[in-house]
C-alpha cells in the first residue's frame, strides 16, 4: 500500500468513525466569515495556551519557533480547518504538519492539548457569534478538529515507523517487543496506582 493509499484509507475511516458528513464540512465552510472575523482572537487564545505550557517551551526553544511564526502557522491551520475539503489533499497537508512536529520531537500529547485549545477557542467563537444553529456548528467543528488531530498523529506514526526501519528495526519487531512488556508494565502500574 502506498503512503497516499494509506492516507486516503485513514482519512476515510476517520470520516466514517466520526460520522463526518459532507454537510458538516459545508456547515463549517459556510461559517467562514464567523471564524475569519475572529481569526486573531481564536489564534491568540490557542497561542496563549501553547506559550504558557512548560512542556511546549522545550520544543519552542529547540525549534527556534517565535511567537510571530507560531501565530502565522496557527492562522494557516485555522484556514485549512475552515476551507479544507477533508479529502486526500487535505489529509496530506495535515499529515505534513504532524511530520513537522515529529521532526522537532514535539510530544503527541502536546498536539492533543493544542487540539483541545483549538476546540475551546472555536467553540467560544461559535458561542459568541451570530449563528443560527450553534449546537450543530459546534458538533461539526468538533468532528473536524478530531479528524485533523487523527491525520496529524498519523504523521507521528509514519515518522516512528520509518525511523525504526532506518535504524534496522522492523515495525513488526517493535510492536512485538512492546506487546511483550506492555502486560507487565500494565500490572506494575495498576498495583502502584
Amino acid at each position: 500500500m502506498t503512503l497516499e493509499d494509506e492516507l486516503r484509507s485513514i482519512a476515510d475511516a476517520a470520516r466514517k468513525y466520526l460520522m463526518i458528513a459532507d454537510e458538516d464540512v459545508e456547515r463549517v465552510k459556510g461559517s467562514e466569515r464567523l471564524f475569519f472575523e475572529r481569526l486573531d482572537e481564536i489564534v491568540k487564545g490557542a497561542l496563549r495556551s501553547l506559550l504558557s505550557s512548560e512542556l511546549a517551551q522545550r520544543f519552542i526553544e529547540r525549534s527556534g519557533l517565535t511567537e510571530e511564526r507560531a501565530a502565522k502557522l496557527f492562522r494557516r491551520w485555522l484556514t485549512l480547518f475552515v476551507k479544507g475539503g477533508y479529502d486526500l489533499d487535505h489529509a496530506k497537508e495535515v499529515f505534513k504538519i504532524g511530520l513537522a512536529h515529529a521532526r522537532y520531537g514535539v510530544y503527541d500529547r502536546l498536539v492533543c492539548m493544542c487540539a483541545g485549545a483549538w476546540l475551546r477557542e472555536i467553540l467560544k467563537a461559535i458561542d459568541e457569534g451570530d449563528v443560527d444553529d450553534k449546537i450543530g456548528l459546534s458538533i461539526s467543528a468538533a468532528k473536524l478538529i478530531f479528524w485533523n488531530l487523527i491525520m496529524m498523529l498519523q504523521g507521528y506514526h509514519v515518522a516512528r515507523v520509518e525511523s525504526l526501519k532506518k535504524a534496522g528495526i522492523s515495525p513488526q519487531l517493535a510492536d512485538k517487543l512492546f506487546m511483550l512488556k506492555a502486560e507487565e508494565v500494565y500490572k506494575s502500574f495498576k498495583e502502584r496506582l
